[in-house]
């Protein structure tokens, strides 16, 4: 299974292998998994070897070491790495997604939301995510009513981004603000839980390329199913 000889580095072959097995269900989420030694037994190299690999997966978030009780596969969760709609996202990682609407109305533009969208009336859509059967999160969409051709509850069950294209809209980038919110009753309900769940909200401006901002969504995830990577790059000329 691990071919000493070849230029790819042998830990990667590892960190590969147990991709694999977790992909496969050979690792099944939850399952601790084989000690450091058991594995570098098995597999013929060092322990450190294992540890480097093992390691990358965690921090990757497919494993997670529990001190004094071993290291065990984790549920897995919907990785968002660059901007691209949550409808993508899933269909990428190769979940199912489900979108259940709690409101989708023609409301006139609250006085808050005067100093982003100069329109009098904005559509307001709520959507709960719902994937492989749980619900990942709540979308609070705003979006000018000038902006958008015919809409329906059905055409919202898929990506949003991609009805907005239709419509001739070409997006840029998104403007976000991150934070961590408490779970409260509203919350339990929305995410059907009766426990304490970690939460991150994310507030995002979706600008297109004419620099005209198209919607905002206020979004809610499950932080235990929902992984948010942040790429910062340094343009130069910005930066002294």
């Amino acid at each position: 299974m691990i071919d000493k000889s070849s230029p790819i580095p042998v830990y990667y072959q590892l960190k590969q292998n147990f991709m694999k097995n977790i992909k496969e269900g050979v690792w099944h989420s939850g399952q601790c998994i084989e000690s450091e030694r058991e594995l570098s037994e098995f597999y013929g190299v060092s322990r450190m070897t294992i540890r480097q690999a093992l390691g990358e997966l965690v921090q990757e978030g497919f494993l997670i070491r529990e001190k004094g009780r071993g290291t065990f596969v984790c549920e897995p969760k919907v990785k968002q790495k660059d901007m691209m709609s949550f409808s993508e996202i899933v269909s990428r990682a190769e979940m199912k997604l489900v979108t259940k609407m709690l409101e989708f109305e023609k409301i006139q533009t609250p006085e808050e939301l005067l100093d982003i969208f100069s329109f009098e009336h904005l559509y307001k859509i709520n959507r709960i995510r719902i994937v492989d059967g749980e619900p990942v999160a709540n979308e609070l969409v705003y979006i000018p009513c000038d902006y958008c051709g015919y809409m329906d509850k059905e055409m919202l069950e898929g990506s949003l981004f991609k009805i907005l294209e239709t419509f001739g809209h070409k997006i840029a980038y998104s403007e976000s603000s991150i934070q961590a919110i408490l779970m409260d009753d509203f919350y339990k309900e929305i995410f059907r839980v009766d426990t304490q769940v970690p939460l991150i909200k994310s507030i995002n401006k979706t600008i297109t390329e004419d620099e005209k901002v198209l919607f905002l969504e206020e979004a809610v995830y499950r932080s235990d199913k929902y992984v948010l990577q942040v790429n910062i790059l340094r343009r130069e000329g910005k930066i002294k």
